[in-house]
């Protein structure tokens, strides 16, 4: 209703299917509130993202630039709480010989059904 100034319960009543209430929230914009009352990360749309990731570049080259002995704690990261989470993670490297390595790209491989 608060985008598209339409109320469904109005119309139709409370006997909407489970499956029409889906197609019709899979078609929400990003953002919209009811998708971030069950995702906060929801908020960030890719606008959001960009504007966020240019900010978090010039706190850190600021922060960078500036006397070690006067600078302190690098700047927090803004955005979702996944990317907080994600920029702290460390992967272990997959160590394999070029032979391992030209031997797994050498094997057939199957087709994709992409429905």
């Amino acid at each position: 209703m608060e985008v598209y100034g339409l109320n469904l319960w109005a119309a139709m009543g409370s006997g909407m299917e489970p499956g029409f209430v889906a197609a019709l929230s899979v078609q929400l914009p990003p953002g919209c509130r009811w998708r971030v009352a069950h995702d906060p990360d929801a908020w960030w749309t890719g606008e959001r993202m960009l504007l966020a990731g240019i900010l978090n570049d010039q706190r850190g080259l600021i922060w960078g630039l500036a006397d070690r002995k006067k600078r302190g704690a690098p700047p927090k990261l803004i955005g979702p709480s996944t990317l907080a989470k994600d920029a702290t993670r460390k992967l272990a490297a997959i160590v394999m010989s070029r032979d391992e390595l030209l031997e797994a790209l050498s094997r057939p491989r199957k087709e994709v059904d992409d429905g």
